[in-house]
């Protein structure tokens, strides 16, 4: 078909954002590269230019340069050579959305500017090419500043290129802002989907300037309206088609900045709103009132979608499960989770699983039309109450849609009914839900699952990627498929269509490899030797996105194509330090205005030392991490509010850590208003390094945190036994603490329940029926302090919820407070799940244990003993035990009438598990022989687990858990090393120092004079070291060849090493560490068991502090005189100077970090008594002193339970380690009772 051709020689460009035509015609192509896929074949012969892409700044200053990427496509059969002069691309700013390419000679148009132009070149034959030129932000003569022009562009504007049609050579972005102004847009608005008339709910207003300046304070109104768009705000009175429900402010923004603000809103009707039937959108203004000056004012609204205002139910799907890909007929278990959303109970649940070729799904209440959509699985409950979700099972049936074409995904998705007996809150399309695409048919599907690399690596170096390559489909891969990795400066690596080159400005590849046969079903795990390359366009020190493509070549016919590519994790270029925090640990709650104590970890993962440094935290209600300008810390962030810093003063090497804590103060962002006192927040954190560092990063989420006075009580741990018979009384036991910042007031209650699903009932003032729950009972928790915790027993019957499945085993859980009469900091962590629990008159069988040798040879006999316990209520039968090898750690239960085991598995031995009686265990000892399933890649681990009962002939309580954990072990005729031991002094001198290490053989052949390096580790981790990579020098201690060691032998030897005293500034604190066979020599059973870690050891010369005994009464009155000795020994290579050592009492028997670092600090939990005086001590020399102190209980401590005497010793001088300075003696009872 050929395409039409204009008859007027200028072509115009209408419609901002799309390709256009006509000397004002209205003929358009759609852009992005499948232009060049679906009109190659419609093209006449010859070269067809147009613009796909146009990207830019938002908005420059006058005169300002700024940077223009354009993507110009040949979607034509012949290359586009220049004839006459150059392919020239141009790009105009104008006051209107049609731009004309000038015409030669004719005067500048007055309404239209040229700001750049750049010779673009040839382009070949469907390829895209794109190119970045500089442009100058100049209005047209007609334009006012400040103001907003369209930015469009126009290729080959000298018609030197003969095309198929030149029409279509322009493209039109839409509005850039030029002036001296900010300008605000809404790019986020967020709520509940459903509130109550006239109730209050919490609103997320994420506001951006993308103009040129600061902007000045200012509002955003949070608006419920009755049209799905919202108009410009202007001056006057509100349309009646809007109510503003909520307000709040927004701070200055620099240029460039964004920051999220919350408010209280109000549920109220638009004056419009006349119809309890009346759709309604909830959106949000920015400066609603006009009152800041604008480059643009026509995009300061935002609509989030629809909100329904009502009391009914609202039903929506939120998740489908089903298999990646499948054949034609039984496709296994579909899954739908279906959940309550509104306020009302609904009567019933109706759900289907859709597969379709549509990204979209037919609505509720219409049949699907069979060419695009057919149903896979049908799904019906009972009711469901407000607030609650159901995950409902069936067996799924897949026929391909008759539009279907061969080798194509299809989309999986699933709808919800409306409840045919009560009208739902919402009858919109959010009864339907699109999981994504799903492959059908007979063929593998190759996908990457993982990729780990260093993250940072020296430039023009090897370095290794580990990639997880997992066959997903229905047929297994039969010849090698390659793996390409690539490094890119962009979010995303991208693998384009051929001829495109996968090499481009922006990514490179850096390495690649072949992933062999893989049965489906399967993963392989494959290391990549890559070579740090960096991309043409990448900047100095740009961390660069790491990604591979799996089937590069496109050899492999698969089921989908669309999923070969991942992109995971960021590698930095360079050779700085990198620092990034690891964990922080902070209350749950903070105290508004108060100083708080927080402990963080913070590691080097660069390549060079670095400098001293600090932590800082923030509290924001934005979950996304702080943007904090490296260059100026001091400068404050809209929206976050700075905590304070805590300074590390430590330098550390590559791959150090550190653990330290510091005292902040909790300060609520300035933009926040009124907010409910359980309106949580969120705690970040960001390492402040230097500006030249990598800072990508440097933040790390905390969490939610509750800010203010209050009580916060959290269920921590729930018992009980592993089975019950239906309706009968059982015993659990239940655990409840105040992580508030005040005490709770008077008596409250923590309810057990027995659910179907692994949430429960949010605490409810007046809570309805739930078919899911069953409640066991409720038992009263006293008045806790701050802090304070309390066990409670609590016996009830085990009931059935209404909608529990016979012989399915249910949830235990519990929910503090569950009728919601007290006010607490956070109400979000009322509810604890403990796991799962049989109800029913059955057995049910675990191997809770599993031992066997770690290495074996083939088809050689050995001995194995399961540990096999009957936790059911019933007693077992004589059922078969089978024990299996296979490539997966975790081995899970087939469906009934599977071959078991599987290919990638193989039967070492089978024996008949004897009768056990309910509640009794025995051990079941069996001869087997292990061999490789036949499909087992040479390098893949191996594992043993035991399943009982595999073919499920008998009746039981629960059947998820009759496979034990798979346990590693090795299968061959080979030696296998491993270190079992490694000794050596607490502390020691830099130089010559004595370790103790025992090398065994678990294979069959013996090894002669195995070597064994000797590491001293800054963290307790050993990675399996590459043959040809060398031991830092500040890690090396030395090498040693060790006597003979005989099959299933051991030797135990000393040997000289020495350990560095240089490499690690400010570090003294180490672990041992040993690696046998470091080069690989030995061809063993298995490599992965060659390292080990060893004892801490300090190294320097510094004392070091313990306390290593500790007396006292065992029983004490309150606020009692108690005289407390205790031991000091000093256990450094130094003098240790006289010190403190503090006495504690604490409600917890184990004492904080801080205190087992020699800074006690002082909390609900922990009581400082006072402190005794130790003398000088010698290297090697302890005391024993004494100390009189009154028994002075902590705030949290409870009548009658137990406290913990312990102490602290606190030397200020460098020691050579710091996490041994505390102890704890054991129970003291403190009471007046005798």
């Amino acid at each position: 078909m050929s395409r039409l051709m204009p008859t007027w020689r200028h072509a115009c460009l209408l419609v901002a954002g799309t390709l256009v035509v006509t000397g004002c015609g209205s003929e358009g192509a759609s852009s992005g590269a499948a232009v060049i896929h679906s009109q190659g074949s419609a093209l006449q012969q010859g070269a067809d230019l147009l613009i796909t892409e146009l990207r830019a700044p938002d908005a420059a200053r006058p005169g300002e340069s700024f940077t223009v990427t354009a993507k110009v496509c040949n979607t034509g059969t012949q290359p586009a050579y220049p004839q006459q002069g150059p392919n020239l691309l141009q790009v105009y700013l104008s006051t209107t959305p049609t731009q004309q390419a000038p015409s030669p000679g004719a005067p500048p148009s007055p309404e239209q500017m040229t700001v750049a132009e750049l010779d673009v070149g040839m382009v070949p034959p469907q390829q895209c090419v794109t190119h970045t030129v500089n442009a100058h932000a100049i209005p047209p003569m007609a334009g006012a500043l400040p103001g907003a022009f369209y930015l469009g562009a126009r290729i080959d504007t000298w018609q030197s290129v003969t095309e198929v049609d030149e029409t279509n050579n322009g493209f039109v972005r839409g509005l850039m802002g030029v002036g001296q102004a900010p300008d605000l847009v809404v790019t986020e608005v967020k709520t509940p989907p459903d509130v109550r008339p006239g109730a209050s709910f919490l609103a997320d207003v994420r506001v951006c300037n993308t103009g040129t300046v600061p902007s000045s304070p200012t509002e955003a109104a949070v608006v419920i309206s009755t049209q799905a768009t919202l108009d410009a705000p202007a001056s006057g009175p509100i349309p009646p088609t809007q109510a503003r429900v909520g307000q709040a402010l927004v701070p200055t923004l620099d240029a460039g900045r964004c920051v999220l603000v919350r408010t209280q809103a109000s549920a109220q009707l638009p004056p419009d709103a006349l119809s309890p039937t009346q759709p309604l959108y909830v959106g949000a203004i920015v400066d609603p009132s006009v009152s800041t000056p604008e480059l643009r004012e026509d995009n300061n609204t935002r609509v989030a979608g629809r909100m329904g205002v009502g009391h009914g139910p609202d039903l929506v799907v939120t998740d489908v499960t089903g298999p990646a890909t499948f054949q034609e007929g039984p496709m296994g278990p579909l899954s739908v989770t279906v959940c309550n959303v509104g306020f009302d109970r609904a009567p019933e649940v109706r759900a289907d699983v859709l597969l379709s070729t549509l990204p979209s799904l037919p609505p509720t209440g219409h049949t699907p039309d069979p060419a695009t959509a057919l149903t896979a699985a049908y799904f019906d409950a009972g009711g469901l109450d407000a607030g609650r979700c159901v995950t409902l099972s069936a067996q799924g049936y897949g026929i391909a849609p008759t539009s279907w074409q061969p080798n194509t995904p299809l989309y999986l998705g699933a709808r919800v009914e409306e409840p045919r007996f009560v009208p739902e809150l919402r009858v919109d399309n959010n009864n339907t839900f699109v999981k994504g695409l799903v492959g059908f048919g007979n063929g593998p599907d190759l996908v990457v699952r993982s990729l780990k690399a260093a993250a940072n690596v020296a430039p023009g170096t090897h370095f290794p990627v580990e990639a997880t390559v997992c066959n997903v489909g229905t047929a297994d891969l039969g010849s090698p498929a390659r793996l390409r990795l690539a490094l890119s400066t962009q979010d995303a690596v991208v693998f384009p269509a051929p001829p495109e080159p996968f090499d481009s400005r922006t990514q490179v590849p850096v390495g690649s490899a072949d992933v062999q046969a893989l049965p489906a079903g399967q993963c392989k795990t494959l290391t990549v030797d890559a070579m740090a390359h960096q991309p043409q366009d990448a900047r100095p020190r740009q961390p660069l996105s790491l990604g591979a493509v799996i089937d590069f070549n496109r050899t492999q016919t698969e089921l989908r194509e669309d999923n070969n590519v991942l992109t995971q994790g960021r590698v930095g270029l360079g050779f700085d330090a990198d620092l990034v925090i690891t964990d922080v640990k902070a209350p749950a709650n903070l105290r508004d205005g108060q100083p708080f104590t927080a402990s963080y970890t913070v590691c080097n993962v660069g390549l060079s030392p670095s400098s001293s440094t600090g932590v800082a935290l923030y509290l924001s209600a934005d979950a996304a991490l702080p943007a904090v300008d490296p260059a100026d810390l001091m400068r404050p962030v809209p929206g976050y509010m700075f905590q304070g810093r805590s300074a590390i003063n430590t330098a550390l090497t590559p791959g150090q850590c550190t653990t330290q804590s510091g005292t902040f103060h909790a300060l609520r962002p300035m933009e926040l208003g009124a907010l409910p006192l359980s309106s949580t927040l969120n705690l970040s954190a960001v390492v402040e390094g230097p500006s030249d560092q990598r800072t990508d990063n440097n933040g790390f989420a905390v969490g939610p945190v509750g800010v203010g006075n209050g009580p916060d009580l959290v269920v921590t741990e729930l018992q009980g036994p592993a089975s019950a018979r239906p309706h009968a009384p059982f015993t659990s036991s239940v655990r409840v603490c105040n992580v508030g910042t005040q005490p709770s007031p008077g008596t409250s209650q923590v309810a057990v329940y027995l659910g179907t699903g692994t949430t429960l009932p949010a605490p409810m003032a007046q809570p309805s029926l739930d078919a899911t729950v069953a409640l066991v009972g409720t038992v009263g928790v006293p008045s806790l302090g701050e802090g304070a915790c309390v066990t409670q027993s609590l016996t009830g019957p085990a009931t059935l919820p209404a909608q529990a499945t016979p012989l399915r085993p249910l949830y235990l859980g519990a929910v503090v407070d569950p009728g919601a009469t007290l006010t607490e900091l956070r109400e979000d962590n009322n509810t604890f799940v403990a796991g799962l629990m049989g109800v029913g008159e059955a057995p049910d069988l675990v191997v809770t244990g599993l031992t066997f040798p770690d290495t074996v040879a083939p088809m050689e006999p050995f001995t194995a003993t399961a540990r096999l316990c009957n936790e059911g209520t019933e007693g077992s039968s004589i059922v078969p035990l089978m024990f299996v090898v296979s490539t997966e750690a975790n081995v899970t239960m087939p469906a009934p009438g599977t071959p078991f085991p599987s290919l990638s598995q193989s039967m070492a031995g089978m024996t008949n598990a004897p009768s056990i009686p309910a509640g009794q265990c025995q051990d079941v000892p069996v001869t087997l022989h292990a061999d490789r399933p036949w499909n087992a890649p040479v390098d893949a681990p191996l594992y043993l687990s035991a399943v009982v009962d595999p073919f499920q002939g008998q009746l039981e309580l629960r059947r998820d858990n009759n496979v034990s954990p798979g346990r590693r072990m090795g299968v061959g005729t080979g030696p296998d090393l491993i270190i079992t031991s490694l000794t050596g002094p607490i502390n020691t001198l830099p130089g010559p120092v004595d370790l103790g290490v025992t090398v065994c053989n678990l294979g069959a052949q013996a090894v002669s004079g195995p070597r064994v390096t000797l590491h001293l580790l800054t963290k307790p981790s050993l990675p399996q070291p590459s043959p040809n990579a060398p031991v830092p020098p500040e890690e090396f201690m030395g090498e040693a060849t060790l006597p003979p060691v005989a099959a299933r032998a051991c030797v135990t030897s000393t040997v000289s090493a020495f350990a560095p005293g240089f490499g690690f500034p400010g570090t003294q604190t180490f672990f041992l560490g040993a690696s046998v066979d470091r080069m690989q020599q030995v061809p063993e059973v298995r490599e992965d068991n060659n390292t080990f870690v060893g004892p801490r050891i300090g190294v320097g010369f510094a004392p070091d502090v313990v306390i290593t005994a500790m007396g006292g009464p065992d029983q004490v009155q309150p606020w009692a005189l108690m005289q407390v000795p205790v031991t000091v020994c000093n256990q450094g290579t130094t003098p240790a100077p006289p010190h403190a050592v503090d006495l504690l009492l604490s409600t917890v028997a184990t004492l904080p970090a801080s205190a087992v670092q020699g800074e006690p600090v002082e909390s609900p939990t922990l009581a400082r008594l006072g402190s005794v005086q130790v003398p000088h001590l010698d290297a090697g020399e302890c005391v024993s002193v004494e100390g009189f102190v009154n028994a002075v209980p902590p705030q949290a401590a409870q009548p009658g339970a137990a406290l913990y005497l312990g102490a602290s010793a606190k030397l200020y001088d460098p020691e050579l380690r710091k996490d041994n300075n505390g102890f704890v003696r054991g129970p003291l009872v403190v009471s007046n009772t005798p």
